[in-house]
């Protein structure tokens, strides 16, 4: 993937972001049509989006893939206290082990969640969405 212009610590996209993915959804869907989004009309709220889309236009823009990450937590450090990192060195967070976790799409916080371990493997359980 070509170098991008990156999202640092903002929760909401840059405009280069944004038209990146508008881009690569113009690339992979290039027969969808072109429609006016009411403003502050959140999808799901009403059957506007359903209006709009045929269920196979909807259901073709599954295969879009997005970055999900956890954000456990985060913390500010002096340089001289990164320089002297070392394996077996502990950087202590700003989150209690029971606090809900980040959950970010494409660097956009989107839902907050609890950390779980199954059968060996990380996972977060969505308790809320933002």
């Amino acid at each position: 993937m070509p170098e991008q212009e990156k999202n640092t610590g903002n929760s909401e996209l840059t405009s280069a972001e944004l038209d990146m993915l508008l881009d690569e959804v113009d690339e992979k869907f290039p027969s969808l049509p072109e429609v006016d989004i009411p403003e502050k009309s959140p999808v799901g709220e009403s059957g506007e989006v359903r209006r709009m889309f045929s269920r196979e236009q909807i259901a073709s823009l599954g295969n879009i893939e997005l970055e999900v990450r956890i954000e456990l937590g985060q913390t500010t450090m002096l340089l001289s206290e990164v320089s002297n990192l070392r394996p077996g060195s502990v950087v202590i967070l700003d989150k209690h082990v029971n606090e809900l976790v980040n959950i970010l799409v494409n660097g956009k916080a989107v839902a907050r969640g609890e950390l779980l371990v199954v059968n060996g493997y990380f996972c977060v359980r969505i308790k809320e969405f933002l």
